[in-house]
């Protein structure tokens, strides 16, 4: 007979997974619906907001009272940057109303400052259900689609889940927390439930100073009913499995004894709390020690280790694209991925609707969009979504559901089709993340591909990449920092600026010519100790950044960045 307590778990399993099921389809139901009507939809919205906000600091200054139309407010209402909204968010954040919005919100998100200053933006009640439903649940629906395509439920469900939920209070009372930490600090009694990390590493004190990839490892490790995994940004999930690489020794040793390595950084009551909890599993330990021990390259690791392990999700979409291509290292080709969506602080705009897919279908019920063509005058009028060319790229101009209005987000997205009325779209790169010296103009997803070749040419795994276009040089030119998985021998790291040089030549047409004229120097490669991104990681975090939030840093643009980078170079002499 079946073990009363491990029934008990299998059946809580199993009710929660259908329930997740149910709310999975109802959103993806949902989102059909309203892409069907996404046009008229879109028009509603807007005039809604101009009702709902005209008395409004904001809409009275803006003259929202007259806009009764898509045509009037894109005549009446101006563009707009943070920087408009700034001093309205400070004083909202300490508790007054009606600035930008007269709609009910309780958070406020936040940007990680990776990629600039850290913004502060409202989030109304609305904004934060579609958010909830769309992160949450939607994934839970392709699963079930997924499964169902095989012949299969949604079995029960109990994951690895990376990120750290925090969260903290505003002078106003307000919460502030980032935006992909919404649907766990909604439903914080049961994460425990579905995920393998205890409460205290899900939601770690503010101040506290852990080893987070040991900490979660050692939870996960023992369970081999992990069916799914779960993060944030992809690259929070290779880094763990890189750490996994690295340590799994130390892991086997304290899992067969049951106890917690004494290197391992952790509170000391924590500490304590954990040992208590968990206990010796010299069998567990010896199953996942005869698999290690194959090494992590004969087939991937995590299949072997968690054969019930079998979808995942996680954002990995433009710049993070690279790292979800080395993550099949470890997941292995079969195991589908949920790319989560586009979103910014300022708005979730778009879910891809099936497993595998990183086409995103936008929201049409959370926030107005328009879209400027790239190659159209900054004066032409921006165009709606039903005047989308199907493979062009545009800048997105966002009217979100919290009080921001023709919002420049500076982002690029690409169409390439469409779900009834809906755009389907790829975030292809930020507008300010072009690097540019002579007039060549690369995106960030072309650096995306050409290291990609690079790494396949020279046939090393990277950890991470950055680019820094030094002007300081006549001419300037390109330097690479890489941090690669295994030491790269001096012969071999000779080579590497040639290769480099190459793969931009074969990416940029313009790069060949200016590198002929001299207009643009040759480039350099610049190798980086082990552990440099994750370093850089934690430093974002001893700042105030949110760990879920850091995205990879693959343009580097001021002296701050370049210092630390340059400090963790690899000297000749080490290597």
């Amino acid at each position: 007979m079946m073990n009363g307590g491990v029934y008990l778990y299998d059946l809580k399993g199993r009710l929660l997974a259908d329930f997740g099921a149910f709310l999975g389809k109802c959103e993806h139901m949902k989102l059909k619906y309203y892409s069907k009507h996404a046009n008229k939809k879109q028009e509603k919205l807007l005039l809604h907001l101009m009702r709902d906000n005209r008395n409004t600091l904001w809409g009275r200054k803006n003259n929202f009272s007259q806009v009764h139309s898509v045509e009037d407010y894109q005549k009446i209402v101006p563009l707009s940057r943070y920087e408009d909204y700034d001093e309205y968010v400070r004083r909202m954040a300490n508790g007054e109303k009606n600035l930008i919005t007269s709609r009910y919100g309780r958070r406020f998100t936040e940007s990680s400052g990776s990629t600039g200053r850290s913004k502060l933006v409202p989030l109304s009640a609305r904004a934060e259900w579609v958010c909830q439903c769309f992160t949450f649940s939607a994934p839970v629906g392709c699963a079930v689609k997924w499964f169902k395509s095989k012949g299969r439920r949604l079995p029960p469900q109990k994951g690895l889940l990376t990120a750290e939920i925090s969260s903290r209070k505003l002078p106003g009372g307000k919460t502030v927390s980032c935006l992909s930490s919404i649907p766990m600090l909604n439903l914080k009694p049961l994460i425990p439930m579905i995920t393998s990390s205890p409460k205290e590493v899900l939601f770690p004190p503010d101040d506290c100073d852990m080893n987070m990839h040991y900490i979660k490892l050692r939870f996960a490790l023992p369970d081999e009913k992990i069916s799914y995994l779960c993060t944030i940004f992809i690259t929070t999930l290779e880094s763990m499995f890189f750490y996994l690489e690295n340590n799994w020794r130390m892991l086997c040793d304290d899992i067969e004894k049951g106890t917690i390595d004494s290197s391992i950084v952790i509170p000391d009551d924590f500490r304590e709390k954990f040992e208590k909890r968990l206990k010796p599993m010299p069998e567990r330990a010896a199953q996942l020690r005869a698999e290690f021990e194959k090494g992590f390259d004969e087939s991937p690791i995590i299949p072997r280790i968690w054969p019930k392990a079998e979808w995942m999700y996680g954002m990995g979409t433009g710049a993070l694209s690279l790292y979800a291509k080395k993550l099949r290292r470890y997941v292995g080709e079969d195991m589908p991925i949920h790319y989560l969506g586009y979103a910014a602080t300022e708005a979730l705009m778009a879910i891809p609707i099936e497993l595998n897919s990183f086409e995103y279908v936008m929201l049409p019920q959370n926030g107005f969009y328009e879209f400027r063509p790239l190659d159209a005058p900054k004066e032409s009028r921006l165009l709606t979504i039903s005047e989308l060319e199907v493979g062009k790229e545009y800048e997105l101009i966002l009217t979100n559901m919290s009080g921001f209005y023709r919002y420049q987000i500076e982002d690029v997205v690409k169409v390439t089709g469409y779900y009834y009325q809906s755009p389907k779209i790829t975030f292809c790169y930020r507008l300010n993340q072009i690097a540019n010296i002579s007039g060549e103009k690369i995106s960030q997803m072309a650096f995306d591909e050409i290291v990609d070749n690079l790494s396949e040419y020279m046939d090393d795994l990277y950890i991470g990449y950055s680019i820094y276009p030094d002007r300081t040089t006549s001419p300037g030119h390109y330097v690479l920092f890489i941090e690669t998985a295994s030491p790269v021998d001096t012969e071999k790291r000779l080579r590497y600026p040639n290769a480099f040089e190459e793969m931009l030549c074969n990416g940029n047409v313009s790069v060949k010519p200016l590198n002929k004229s001299g207009a643009l120097g040759h480039c350099e490669v610049k190798f980086l100790r082990q552990g440099t991104y994750d370093e850089y990681r934690q430093l974002l975090k001893s700042k105030g950044a949110n760990l879920n939030q850091i995205k990879p840093i693959k343009l580097i643009k001021d002296g701050e960045k370049k210092e630390f980078f340059l400090s963790h170079v690899i000297e000749e002499r080490t290597q």
